[in-house]
């Protein structure tokens, strides 16, 4: 049995006459008998009596008139509902961020994403990036926000922004009083990072070309909050993302000369239908980006975009 043969009986049914059904259905005659013919084999039971040129229901057509309907009702409700929910912004989203962006970059600004989509329920994880990429692709994230770039050519990579590094020094330090530091400046100095796993520690060890074996002068901790704390008491210097400034009190903060960049983005899983909930979601990451690369140049001046050449790290006035 097939839901066509189904809306073609239900057709016969209404007009009472096969070739009035069949005008109606778009087909020729002897198809729509064809079908009928089909569908009263595959039921083992007749279901029109043929009265010259119109046709009644048997009594096996009547009792199968009503499930036909029910059927093909529920079918155009259940089509009906899809549709609905196709073009609806409305579900859970599963969002990955790492530690040195989700305080600075989303945490105070998703009640604004939610305020726009009330409908949709957005749960946040915060971890590592190997951690987040490993979610993501056994299918527990919906997309990761992280420090581009991504080595899985498996996934979808969008960059939101790119901001520049800071020198994060202590009131008085030597290197204080410049407009720009220059990352080999640092050598030498006790250097705070973060511990192995947080992708901003690699760029670190690597602008300031240290080895992460040289141990005996490095200070490790996981929080940024630590980091910025530790330096604005004197123990030593560190590097930090420009989105972090804002909680670098009581520290001098200075661009680094190297034109050192960290490039932030999001990635995903390719996938043939990407959620309304989820489309929603990166393109308001879009406007955040942008949004937040103007503030950042506000600040700091010189804030490239993706595929620009870089500018010079002069810090505006503020």
């Amino acid at each position: 049995m097939e839901l066509h043969q189904l809306r073609y009986f239900l057709a016969v049914a209404r007009s009472g006459s096969f070739t009035r059904a069949a005008e109606r259905e778009g087909l020729t005659q002897p198809t729509l008998s064809q079908q009928i013919r089909r569908l009263e084999t595959a039921l083992g039971l007749p279901l029109f009596e043929r009265l010259g040129r119109g046709v009644r229901l048997t009594p096996a057509g009547q009792r199968l008139l009503g499930h036909a309907q029910a059927v093909l009702r529920e079918l155009s409700e259940a089509r009906q509902a899809l549709e609905a929910l196709r073009d609806q912004v409305a579900g859970g989203l599963s969002v990955g961020v790492i530690p040195t962006i989700l305080p600075y970059f989303l945490a105070g600004r998703l009640e604004e994403f939610l305020r726009r989509h009330p409908a949709v329920e957005v749960h946040v994880v915060e971890e590592v990036t190997d951690r987040l990429l490993e979610k993501l692709t056994a299918g527990d994230l919906d997309l990761a926000i992280v420090r581009l770039p991504v080595r899985r050519p498996h996934l979808v990579c969008s960059e939101l922004l790119r901001e520049p590094l800071l020198a994060c020094l202590p009131p008085g330090h030597r290197l204080a009083g410049l407009p720009q530091v220059e990352p080999r400046a640092l050598e030498g100095e006790p250097l705070l990072i973060l511990r192995d796993g947080h992708c901003l520690r690699s760029q670190v060890l690597a602008l300031c070309r240290r080895s992460a074996s040289r141990s005996q002068d490095i200070l490790e901790t996981d929080q940024l909050a630590s980091i910025t704390a530790l330096v604005a008491s004197g123990i030593g210097v560190s590097v930090l993302p420009a989105m972090a400034a804002v909680a670098a009190g009581g520290c001098i903060l200075r661009p680094l000369s190297s034109r050192a960049w960290r490039r932030v983005g999001y990635v995903r899983l390719p996938r043939r239908y990407v959620p309304p909930a989820q489309t929603a979601f990166t393109q308001w990451l879009k406007e955040l980006g942008r949004e937040f690369s103007r503030h950042l140049e506000r600040r700091w001046g010189g804030i490239r975009s993706p595929n620009s050449r870089a500018p010079s790290l002069t810090p505006t006035k503020s």
